[in-house]
């Protein structure tokens, strides 16, 4: 039986959105063939029969506006200031052997603490944190002729936070490591953009920040050390950022293996820490990356910044998976300065770190067959009936939603009054604030209601918001596959697939109402499909989309009909009004020096 034709077998004809509204459990968007019951592991991968039933596109084409590709050339904040390089270079430690540098050199910080006149301010995690398990219905029949499928989200919400220009004291101090590729592919426009955004990202950074600033081609070299953003200290970052130069290699792993020693051997640590990671070329040294990795105890995410039409996307996904970071693909590098801005926005509006979540499935008897039976994303582990998930970092106003499905086996006995309300899932989130390191916990759980095959459930509305995520990550998983589909030189496959889910979204007009977001990115993705478009961008673009649509966080680019990266001119999805302001800032500041 395939899925087209399962509507009909259970409804007898096909639906209409209020007979979804009222379906139990036996809905055909968790409907899945006996068969599809595999592994009850982790992330399965989904095949194009594993789809719900026909979904809402994203129309972003049209939901901002006319939007123009802005070709414009950035100025520097700071005069050029003429320099005596043997005085300037005399000083930088360029050496490459990352065990002859001296780590512990970073600059001194009063690292940011709570006082009595911030504690009126404080980012309160108990009050402005939310934390909840819940399924696309709360109440379902259980069957005694197949398993069913429920999809179910663990959500975590921040309330969102502005903070105002120039009131540090109101936010997180950072350490942020920038690793920049001066490979020969670099040389010209890149490198100069590149150049350009950095002097715009010290205009966002304050005495309580601190910077480095190390290039890379065949090996690492250190121009700074993590040293504070004080105001005299811009001169010093921008007379370095004007020298440097592009020539050579590409070697990541060196870079990394520099910035991670930094991290260990550092003699102060802010509140919040980062890396960000600029290249444009091709590497094979990931494998090293993620050895590295495991060396290295400190808290941080890695951002990465992918360029032009050469570079490894593929790869620079991994590599910022590896600290759940974003990855911003940059074909047209005068939008960079740009993605800095968005990247750096969620990190100065950090409000907790080490986030740890459990998740655990014990159903009591006869219901002890129900299962969590597939995970979405890489950041879900598993042992025995738990789950886990840790997160670096949290932003305010950001939400995490991990999505879930679990198995609802087929069951023969009769369901009593007193056995209806069954607790099948508890969830422990932990989260500690960067300020004052106090850890905050909090608990819930997700309790169903059951029926008996035969008997009538009078409301059982879906939940939207259940459903807007379920439809995030299954529209992603279809993205991916449309990749692979490409990959095969399957173009117009990719294409149907996509076609496909965009049809099952549509269906249920108030369903793709939430869904604006995966709707523009299966929009993006089927032109980025076409053999023109993916050999130039389509394939850095989908890689993308999968990966900041499982992490929520990140701009995913767009692209124009005639293949041309375009400015955002609405706040993307995973953005919180920080990120907004400060991107929305960058371009504004842009658009004035181009009129002038």
């Amino acid at each position: 039986m395939n899925q087209q034709q399962i509507p009909q077998q259970i409804f007898g004809n096909s639906f209409n959105q209020q007979q979804i509204q009222q379906a139990p459990f036996n809905h055909p968007i968790y409907y899945q063939q006996q068969q599809n019951i595999t592994n009850l592991g982790i992330a399965q991968q989904a095949t194009v029969n594993n789809l719900p039933n026909p979904i809402v596109p994203h129309c972003n084409n049209n939901v901002f506006g006319q939007p123009t590709n802005i070709i414009y050339q950035t100025q520097s904040p700071f005069q050029q200031i003429p320099l005596n390089q043997n005085s300037l270079f005399s000083s930088l430690n360029k050496n490459t052997n990352s065990a002859l540098i001296d780590y512990g050199d970073d600059e001194m910080i009063e690292v940011k603490k709570e006082d009595a006149k911030q504690t009126a301010n404080k980012y309160d995690l108990n009050e402005k944190l939310s934390f909840e398990v819940k399924t696309l219905y709360k109440m379902g029949k259980l069957l005694n002729n197949r398993t069913q499928y429920l999809p179910g989200i663990v959500s975590i919400k921040a309330k969102d936070q502005t903070i105002t220009q120039n009131h540090e004291n109101q936010r997180v101090g950072i350490d942020l490591i920038c690793l920049i590729d001066i490979s020969g592919s670099m040389i010209g426009v890149k490198i100069q953009m590149v150049k350009q955004s950095l002097i715009v990202l010290l205009q966002f950074l304050g005495d309580n920040d601190r910077l480095q600033l190390i290039t890379f081609d065949n090996d690492a070299h250190r121009l700074t050390p993590l040293k504070r953003v004080t105001k005299q200290n811009k001169i010093y970052f921008t007379q370095i950022i004007q020298q440097i130069q592009a020539n050579g290699g590409n070697q990541i792993s060196e870079a990394t293996k520099m910035a991670f020693c930094q991290l260990r051997h550092r003699k102060y640590i802010n509140n919040v820490t980062s890396i960000f990671l600029l290249s444009d070329g091709v590497d094979y040294t990931f494998p090293a990356i993620k050895e590295q990795i495991k060396t290295v105890n400190e808290v941080f995410t890695l951002h990465t910044f992918g360029f032009g039409q050469d570079h490894d996307a593929p790869m620079m996904t991994q590599i910022c998976n590896l600290k759940s970071g974003s990855f911003y693909f940059v074909q047209d590098v005068t939008l960079l300065d740009e993605f800095f801005a968005d990247a750096l926005g969620g990190l100065i509006s950090v409000v907790g770190e080490q986030l740890e979540i459990t998740i655990t499935s014990q159903a009591p008897p006869p219901y002890q067959n129900i299962q969590i039976s597939k995970t979405y994303g890489n950041m879900w582990q598993k042992k025995g009936n738990q789950y886990y998930i840790t997160q670096p970092q949290f932003a305010s106003g950001s939400r995490k939603d991990y999505v879930f499905e679990i198995a609802l086996p087929k069951f023969e006995t009769k369901i009593e009054d007193n056995q209806r309300n069954v607790k099948v899932i508890d969830a422990e989130l932990k989260i500690k604030d960067p300020v004052n390191g106090t850890v905050i916990t909090k608990q819930t759980s997700l309790t169903l209601t059951f029926f008996n095959q035969d008997e009538q459930i009078n409301q059982n509305e879906a939940d939207l918001d259940v459903y807007a995520q379920y439809f995030r990550v299954k529209g992603t998983e279809v993205i991916d596959e449309a990749r692979k589909a490409c990959e095969q030189n399957k173009n117009e496959d990719a294409e149907k697939l996509i076609d496909n889910m965009l049809i099952q979204i549509q269906k249920i007009p108030n369903v793709a109402a939430q869904c604006t977001g995966i709707i523009q990115d299966l929009q993006q993705a089927k032109q980025a499909s076409s053999r023109t478009s993916y050999s130039l961008f389509g394939q850095k673009q989908m890689c993308q989309m999968v990966s900041n649509n499982y992490q929520q966080g990140g701009v995913n680019s767009l692209f124009s009909a005639q293949g041309m990266q375009l400015q955002q001119v609405q706040p993307a999805a995973y953005q919180n009004v920080q990120q907004q302001q400060m991107m929305f800032q960058v371009q504004f500041s842009k658009s004035n020096q181009k009129n002038h």
